[in-house]
């Protein structure tokens, strides 16, 4: 599967910004059941590329100019594996035991701690209770659009019994870190077929008894797969969102995003 990606962001300011620094992590990498064939940023400013402590592709822009208005674009070509077995790999040069420290969105509370007690065998998991931790996951936070935010944690999600894909996340994250199991988030793009309505999405990789990481997605209940393009990784959505960043001036933002995705089969001859 080849995915086309085009995504705009646009950033409107009510009063000048006198100066913008931002941190894009929107640049996928070869690897984990998927190739780049090419990738493009365009942005207003000359952008500062490094790799981040998780082998992420980023890029630094700073503005230091008054402005009002900021729009940047990526657009690129992405091979995608349509098989599910695709989607599991070796480790990446980091150890996995990086992946089992809690953070502030990640950590566990009384609740989900009894949660991977239960359903992770105190510490010493199958494949299968991975997956009927997913389950139960899911089970328990109610996906509703707009229930939550940015800042929201696993232990507050988990409680109020909504969230969306970011909690998700979290939630299986902190159960696999409460008994010691690597587990880390992704940020990306899912294809849902309905094109030019694709969001930005979230889900995890959780570490095996079988050595090995196993990329699953909470909100859909599945092993990913063709429909899933990576972005970045990290240990909680601050780690690896595609934005972060801060301004002075400006006064209230608005901002329009929209997400491309045309999807099509790599027919080989």
């Amino acid at each position: 599967m080849r995915f086309e990606i085009i995504h705009r962001t646009r950033y409107d300011y009510d009063d000048p910004v006198s100066y913008l620094i931002q941190l894009l992590r929107v640049t996928p990498r070869s690897g984990a059941g998927q190739n780049v064939v090419n990738w493009s940023i365009a942005a207003p400013t000359r952008l500062q590329q490094q790799i981040d402590a998780f082998g992420n592709r980023t890029h630094i822009m700073t503005i230091t100019q008054p402005i009002q208005h900021l729009e940047v674009s990526v657009q690129g070509v992405v091979e995608i594996a349509e098989d599910a077995s695709s989607h599991r790999f070796k480790a990446d040069g980091l150890s996995p035991l990086v992946y089992t420290q809690a953070t502030r969105y990640t950590q566990a509370d009384v609740a989900l701690t009894e949660l991977a007690n239960e359903l992770l065998n105190f510490g010493k998991p199958t494949e299968n209770d991975l997956f009927n931790l997913m389950n139960g996951i899911y089970s328990g936070i109610q996906y509703v659009t707009g229930s939550t935010n940015v800042s929201t944690t696993a232990s507050e999600s988990f409680a109020q019994g909504m969230g969306v894909c970011q909690d998700h996340a979290h939630a299986f994250i902190a159960c696999c870190h409460a008994v010691g199991v690597p587990a880390r988030y992704v940020s990306g793009y899912l294809n849902t077929g309905d094109v030019g309505h694709v969001a930005s999405h979230a889900w995890v990789d959780v570490y095996t008894p079988n050595h090995d990481w196993l990329s699953l997605d909470i909100t859909h209940q599945c092993v990913t797969d063709g429909r899933h393009c990576r972005l970045a990784i990290g240990r909680d959505y601050d780690s690896a969102a595609p934005v972060r960043g801060s301004r002075f001036g400006g006064g209230m933002e608005r901002l329009d995003a929209h997400v491309f995705v045309s999807a099509q089969y790599d027919v080989q001859q």
